[in-house]
């Protein structure tokens, strides 16, 4: 996974996003990009993760199968966060004075092509021979969480204010039970190799695919939020 891994790390939500090059305007906007697009993401994660589990069970692979079914009990919900998130930033840009672009487009944004990638990676392991590699592409994207989540965090309130932290319920919320879920993934995927190292190749590739799908969706919201951005500065101020 390394050579994935690094792929991510040089990404521009690394990058640019965490390294601090957006100007605060364009960091909001990337917020609610990333919130609002992120609903698309997380609202069939649940499905996925559960009907993984239930291949790997006809499968016979009873305890990976168990694990993904009674993990994906844990993800329920999540997509309503993201909606919250959306409008509660919304509502911080409107309060400020700051142009606020409409958030039932945003909400109905066709999906983006890292969305579209990420679906497909998830709809691929689940119809393919290796239904268990879902337990890679968790291990992969919950770790993000715990790699970069505080970093993310901490350059949104050095640009915005501590204040912004309300409106990041979804963002705090997996930095503090991914750590969990990391661990509880690692368990599984040690115990599974030990049980079927020839499944190694499969799990690398999902989990490659599943960060780079991630890493795509990501520049989609930055873009998104870019745009979003030099409309604001082409309009100018908003009269109060």
């Amino acid at each position: 996974m390394r050579p994935a891994r690094a792929r991510f790390a040089a990404g521009e939500w690394v990058t640019r996003v965490i390294g601090g090059e957006l100007t605060p305007d364009a960091l909001e906007l990337f917020l609610l990009s990333f919130c609002a697009l992120g609903v698309q993401m997380t609202a069939p994660v649940e499905g996925w993760i559960r009907r993984a589990g239930e291949r790997c069970l006809a499968d016979g692979l009873n305890e990976i199968g168990n694990a993904l079914v009674a993990h994906a009990r844990h993800e329920a919900g999540h997509d309503a966060m993201m909606v919250d998130d959306t409008r509660s930033l919304a509502a911080w840009r409107e309060q400020a004075g700051r142009p606020v672009p409409s958030l039932e487009k945003l909400l109905a944004h066709p999906p983006t092509p890292g969305i579209q990638r990420y679906v497909r990676v998830h709809e691929d392991v689940i119809a393919g021979p290796a239904p268990y590699a879902q337990i890679a592409i968790e291990y992969e994207i919950e770790r993000l969480s715990v790699t970069y989540g505080p970093s993310f965090i901490a350059r949104c309130l050095a640009d915005l204010g501590a204040d912004v932290k309300q409106c990041l319920s979804f963002v705090q919320d997996h930095v503090e039970l991914d750590v969990g879920h990391t661990k509880f993934n690692a368990r599984k995927l040690d115990q599974f190799l030990k049980q079927r190292p020839e499944a190694l190749d499969d799990l690398v590739a999902a989990g490659s695919e599943a960060l780079a799908a991630y890493d795509q969706f990501l520049g989609d919201a930055l873009a998104l939020a870019l745009g979003m951005s030099a409309e604001t500065q082409a309009r100018g101020p908003v009269a109060s």
